[in-house]
């Protein structure tokens, strides 16, 4: 449905999301590297994505839908997310006047990320930017060999993250209005990002649910979020409702950090910077 029924995104141009999508998801084995499965192919028509959702199974799933932004390939090296060890990311909006700063982000990074990124979007490039942060902030040793990190690890790469791009594209003079709704895993911790590079516009929309279950009516396939008691064994996060319960969601703010902790504790954090403001409209849902 978010391929080809997207409700709520601000390109109106461009109403699917048809070039390519990716999961990513860890199995039951502890501390061990996720897996992840892309293709070019629209997620609606893919044979392959319906027989492994009917197999597979997991306690922490990524996915996304792709339509290309600045131009780049539809290839599976742009598709997301992105992994690196233990890690995984991916990203839905663009950074404006990326081609600007493309070449002082490549400079600022280690020889290991650098040569890890395979694909040409700014999206993985982003990616490439909070492992060098991480790795600057937990030096010890190599992140491939990591196998977790602790969340206010990757709360702190993932502002820095966002600074450090802010930095160059003021230094560059770019006017273009960057989103950056980020999400990155360790297979434990989840931390996202609502965030748009202005002071009065509302970020793409990004909306979290959470409750006992998340199952399928019988009759109609719909899926619904349970809340059978005041136990969080389960939270979602998603750009747009999946369910047609209204009040089974909550809008997540502009310019605002979302943490799940490994106990499924849901944290918001204000994003403080010059775009900050805490007079900004809502969103609702629709």
């Amino acid at each position: 449905m978010q391929s080809f029924n997207c409700k709520l995104r601000i390109d109106l141009r461009r109403p699917m999301n048809g070039d390519g999508f990716g999961i990513g998801w860890y199995d039951d084995e502890p501390q061990t590297p996720g897996c992840i499965f892309t293709s070019t192919l629209p997620a609606w028509s893919n044979l392959n994505l319906q027989r492994l959702a009917e197999k597979i199974k997991s306690a922490l799933v990524f996915a996304h839908v792709r339509a290309t932004t600045g131009e780049t390939a539809t290839s599976e090296s742009n598709c997301h997310p992105w992994q690196f060890g233990n890690l995984m990311w991916m990203h839905n909006g663009n950074i404006g006047g990326f081609e600007l700063i493309k070449r002082k982000l490549q400079n600022a990074l280690s020889e290991e990320i650098y040569l890890s990124i395979q694909g040409t979007t700014d999206s993985e490039h982003a990616f490439a930017l909070f492992l060098n942060m991480l790795q600057e902030d937990a030096p010890r040793g190599s992140l491939r060999k990591r196998t977790e990190f602790s969340f206010q690890e990757l709360r702190r790469a993932m502002l820095a993250t966002i600074a450090q791009l802010n930095r160059w594209l003021d230094e560059a003079g770019v006017e273009e209005t960057s989103l950056m709704n980020f999400a990155v895993t360790d297979g434990q911790s989840v931390v996202c990002t609502r965030y748009i590079t202005s002071y009065d516009m509302e970020g793409a929309s990004l909306y979290y649910s959470s409750g006992s279950e998340f199952r399928s009516d019988a009759d109609s396939g719909q899926y619904r979020m349970i809340k059978a008691n005041k136990r969080e064994d389960v939270v979602v996060v998603a750009s747009e409702p999946l369910t047609y319960e209204r009040s089974d969601w909550m809008v997540i703010p502009t310019n605002t950090l979302l943490v799940i902790t490994p106990k499924l504790n849901v944290h918001l954090y204000p994003i403080h910077d010059k775009y900050w403001n805490p007079h900004r409209q809502r969103a609702v849902p629709r």
